[in-house]
């Protein structure tokens, strides 16, 4: 038997091309509304907390998402099953895929953070280390630098 769409097609294969297309595109929508929760509660941290850095109303939210990871892990593996160990394999259940989704929005935001943060805190170390006073500041072989 053939797969049959609601579209006219002359193929099973622009069928299947089809679902795949409709179902990846789910999965990114997904990922988009965890990635829009993930800034809101991050914003909503900003807001609740004014008296601390940007930085660690991100560190808020990485510990939300490590309660919540560790907690949904824990409902899927030892309580909605499949049990991995002894079913491996298995189509994933909607639960996973959900789960899924929500921490690779979460990685996303990570990810925007380690720019935001991390990577512009190095840079300017490194551009302080670079306009240091020169006759303060000397250069040893090893790379070390040397105080007079």
């Amino acid at each position: 038997k053939t797969m049959t769409c609601r579209l006219r097609v002359s193929s099973p294969c622009v069928c299947f091309w089809f679902f795949c297309n409709r179902m990846a595109a789910a999965l990114c929508l997904q990922v988009l509304c965890s990635l829009c929760g993930w800034l809101s509660l991050y914003l909503s941290f900003c807001r609740l907390n004014k008296h601390r850095s940007y930085e660690w109303s991100c560190r808020l939210v990485t510990f939300t998402h490590g309660v919540l990871s560790i907690g949904l892990s824990a409902y899927i593996g030892f309580i909605d099953g499949p049990w991995p160990f002894t079913h491996p394999g298995l189509p994933n259940t909607p639960l996973q895929v959900h789960v899924l989704c929500l921490t690779l929005g979460y990685f996303i935001f990570d990810l925007g953070c380690i720019w935001r943060f991390a990577w512009k805190k190095s840079v300017k170390k490194y551009h302080a280390w670079r306009s240091g006073r020169g006759e303060d500041r000397q250069l040893k072989k090893n790379g070390h630098l040397k105080v007079h």
